[in-house]
Parts: structure tokens; sequence; C-alpha cells
């Protein structure tokens, strides 16, 4: 099993090897994008093929079928269209905040382990699936050595998507030199980037919208007593119409609020800690506000000192100083 750390270390690897180059990959002209270009191939026979593992985004994380090739072509085992790498991305930017029963420890082993038990449809409702395909007839075969399969001097990797019911081709990228062979794998990373970004801002737009009430508009202070003598921790969460931030932290993004009845919810829009801290709930959401008739408690990984705060928090979490 692959921890959390290793796979954040070979994404941050990744990252720091593609962020030397041009990050416009998509403007190159070896890149061919088509739009709803209907396929007759079936991915849907692939799909359960690998196993799926977690994978770290600066936006919204994902999961894989490998961190490398894929899955290779091996029409005996059931993948007879070529090398190809699946990607889940969760339709829903809340997926892993609504999935924190099967996180232990930090760790996405039972995650993942659920993620593989489901079916292919269950897949297609909770997740925008990606295939990054290169055909079966850019494969030299290669008997003798580790991989059965070598790529054509040129090839090309294409990109399908499930959507409408049916299977889409939507993006290419052509290889035809050295050059472009690494600069692949730089285009496979931001495309899935990109993704998981319109997930992240579909999400934000749309409780941008939403009306809050009027009485959640005010100062909140929460004081802490310390087991230092003489010594506390005060945290003030100023929330307007213009803007909602702590006022302590030193976080320089604005978070966005979302009122769903008795309670408040703070998000960051930007500075969303990624990998293990991603996965723990660190920031989705920064701040939850709960009003109990005239009171208000606040909860937020903010003030999760335990080794350092005496106030134990109440139900709902602390309550907000009444003097404010």
């Amino acid at each position: 099993m692959k921890s959390i750390t290793y796979r954040i270390a070979v994404a941050c690897l990744l990252f720091t090897i593609f962020g030397c180059k041009n990050t416009n990959a998509e403007k190159q002209e070896n890149v061919r994008t088509t739009i709803n270009e209907i396929s007759n191939l079936d991915f849907d026979k692939i799909l359960k093929i690998n196993e799926y593992v977690y994978g770290v985004s600066d936006h919204g994380d994902f999961f894989t079928t490998s961190y490398d090739a894929g899955v290779y072509y091996d029409p005996k085992n059931g993948n007879d269209l070529g090398n190809l790498v699946t990607f889940l991305v969760p339709k829903d930017f809340l997926f892993f905040q609504k999935q924190l029963k099967y996180i232990k420890d930090g760790e996405p082993e039972p995650l993942e382990e659920y993620i593989n038990k489901l079916s292919i449809e269950e897949y297609k409702k909770l997740f925008d699936i990606y295939v990054f395909l290169v055909d079966k007839k850019y494969l030299i075969s290669t008997p003798g050595y580790d991989s059965q399969y070598n790529y054509t001097e040129k090839y090309q990797t294409d990109v399908y998507q499930y959507k409408n019911k049916s299977w889409n081709k939507i993006d290419s990228f052509v290889v035809n030199s050295e050059e472009e062979r690494l600069k692949e794998p730089q285009w496979r990373y931001y495309f899935i980037e990109k993704k998981t970004k319109e997930v992240q801002t579909a999400f934000f737009d749309s409780i941008s919208k939403l009306k809050i009430d009027d009485s959640w508009y005010r100062d909140y202070i929460v004081s802490l007593d310390s087991y230092e003598p003489n010594y506390n921790y005060n945290y003030l969460i100023s929330f307007s119409k213009d803007s909602a931030y702590i006022v302590e932290r030193p976080l320089k993004d604005l978070m966005l609020a979302y009122q769903s009845k008795d309670t408040l919810f703070l998000y960051h829009q930007k500075s969303l800690l990624s990998g293990s801290n991603y996965l723990k709930n660190k920031q989705i959401p920064e701040v939850k506000i709960v009003k109990i008739k005239d009171k208000y408690y606040v909860s937020s990984e903010v003030f999760d000192l335990k080794n350092s705060i005496s106030t134990k928090p109440e139900k709902y979490g602390f309550l907000v100083s009444q003097n404010d």
C-alpha cells in the first residue's frame, strides 16, 4: 500500500518537472481538440480491469488506475483497445467530505476499497470519467521485454469522456518527436487539473448565488482558555455582505458562505490544502457556525488545539462570546 505522503511526493515531483516547461500545453500545435465526437469504442469493459487509487490535485482530488502506464494492452484479459489510463473526477466538489467515514487515520486505503467495489453504473453517476487512450495501432510487439508492447515512433493519445450516455472523444495529443513524447505527461497532468478546477469553480459559483439571512452578518468572537497560566486564544471571524475571513488567520483568501437552515458554512476558494490535509477535511469547510435560539456555536480545524487549550467544545462547537 502506498501512503498519501508517497502519493503527494509523486504528484509534487510531476509538478516540479512539468512546471519548468510551458504550462500552456493545450495551446501547442500538437494538441487537437475535438468536441463531442461520439466514439463507437466500448470503454465500459475496461473500467473494472485495474483497481483505482487516490490521486492528488490542487483543486479537488480524484481516483486513477495508475500513476504511470495504467492498463496495458492485453486482449486476452479484456483490454483489446490499447494502453490507457482512467481518471474518476467526482462530480460533487464535497465528495471527499461526505466520505469521511472511509478515512482511517488520514490514509485512503478504506476509501479506495469502497470505490473499487462500486459498479460501472455507480461510477457513471458519481464521477466524470476520462480515459486517456493510445490506440493499439500505435503499439509494437516487444516479446522478451518487461513491457510486451512499445509505442511507434509517431503516435497520439486521445481523451474520451463518458457524457450523455455515450463515450465522446474530446481531446488529442499528437507525438511526432522525442520532445513531444516528454510533453505528453505534462498535457495529461494539466488536463486533469483543469477538470478538477471546473468542478471547484462550479461549486463556488453555485453557493455564491444563494441567499444568506441577514442575522448571520456579524462578528463572531471565540475565546479559548490555554493550559498556560494567564494566556488564552481569541479568534475573530468577521462576516459581512462584502467579505468573510478569520482575522488572525494568515491566509489572504476570503471565504464564501453557504447557509443550510440554522447552519452557516464558510469555504475557502483558493487556499485549499491538497493531499492528506485535503482528505482529512482541514479546510472544507474552514468554519461551521450553528445557531441555536439566540446563541452561536463555532467549530473549525483552526481551533483544533488539543494540546494547548483547556476549553472543551460543547455539542455544536465553541460558544461565541455574548459581549461582541
